[in-house]
């Protein structure tokens, strides 16, 4: 029974296939934990990525002008203020009618040159090898600088 008063108020409004109230602030304080671990990578760990990223950064730009080259479109998200008019809180505690500003992101479409693009994209194509190789020799020079303590 989902309103069963026998059971406690959090799992009153529980739903089906979805996580009760007690769940939910369990993974909220486990999140920051979580976090904090991912963000404590060893000194070559850190180092091996570092190594890495030109060539990652090449790899994740092929993929962006395969995906616009094949949309015929770049879609492309921008900012804009506007004025908007709502309510403030006064010093009192009390509500009175003002002009605010307010940030949306707006996302346009905005058609690619094919040629250039494929120009961009055969640039890559030669330099990935030269990047490839470069992020090898920093993994290796990653591997020596911070050798693996054995446990």
């Amino acid at each position: 029974m989902l309103c069963d008063p026998s059971h406690g108020w959090d799992t009153a409004f529980a739903l089906p296939g979805r996580p009760d109230l007690a769940t939910l602030h369990a993974m909220r304080q486990l999140v920051p934990i979580l976090l904090l671990l991912a963000a404590c990578a060893t000194p070559q760990e850190r180092c091996i990525n570092d190594a890495a990223a030109p060539y990652r950064a090449a790899l994740k730009e092929r993929a962006e002008i395969a995906k616009s080259l094949a949309r015929g479109v770049d879609i492309v998200t921008e900012y804009e203020t506007r004025r908007v008019f709502t309510r403030c809180e006064t010093k009192e505690g009390g509500w009175v009618p003002c002009w605010d500003r307010e940030t949306y992101p707006v996302t346009r479409r905005i058609p690619v040159d094919p040629a250039a693009l494929k120009a961009r994209d055969a640039q890559l194509a030669r330099d990935l090898p030269r990047l490839e190789r470069a992020a090898e020799r920093g993994a290796a020079a990653c591997l020596q600088a911070f050798p693996e303590a054995d446990s």
